[in-house]
């Protein structure tokens, strides 16, 4: 069992450093900081309350199933993170390339990602014709928590398992 836990790990890292490392260059370390903000909170949240204020009732149904899903995979995140207590790459993983990004102490899951693909299932479901950008968008912001160094593709991967999951809960209740 140890085996295979050390080559998940391995293959983990090598993922991670592909990200981190290899791609690494002067536009994508400008670029990539700022792309990440698209799954802060404040950006989500007011995505979310822009396409309710601004939208049709058709659309705003959807900005609050956005919202309410934004919020219940957040919820779901803090407790994970609190539970799991994963450190973050930066503390582990020696001469990783690091950038002047805020981060709470966990790692596990990825916020981000999962702010950025509740939104992006919310939308999906509601409005398909959004869902190729939106997904993309939110493909981006995962990719941004590699590359700079501030999570481990599982803890990705965990973000969008949530997101969904969350998104389609939310979606089908709204529909009950």
């Amino acid at each position: 069992m140890s085996e295979i836990k050390g080559l998940l790990y391995k293959t983990e890292l090598s993922t991670l450093l592909i990200f981190n490392r290899t791609i690494k260059c002067r536009v994508l370390d400008a670029v990539m900081p700022l792309l990440t903000y698209l799954g802060s909170g404040a950006v989500t949240i007011s995505f979310c309350l822009l396409i309710i204020g601004l939208g049709s009732e058709g659309i705003r149904d959807t900005g609050i199933q956005a919202l309410i899903s934004l919020a219940v995979s957040h919820l779901m995140v803090q407790i994970l993170k609190r539970c799991i207590c994963r450190l973050r790459p930066k503390e582990v993983v020696p001469d990783i390339n690091t950038f002047k990004v805020s981060l709470d102490y966990y790692s596990f899951p990825s916020g981000h990602t999962a702010a950025a693909f509740s939104i992006a299932t919310a939308l999906a479901l509601n409005m398909h014709g959004a869902a190729a950008p939106a997904y993309a968008a939110a493909s981006v912001v995962a990719i941004t928590r590699l590359y700079l160094g501030v999570h481990y593709p599982s803890d990705v991967l965990a973000g969008m398992f949530l997101a969904v999951v969350s998104s389609y809960a939310v979606h089908f209740f709204a529909y009950l």
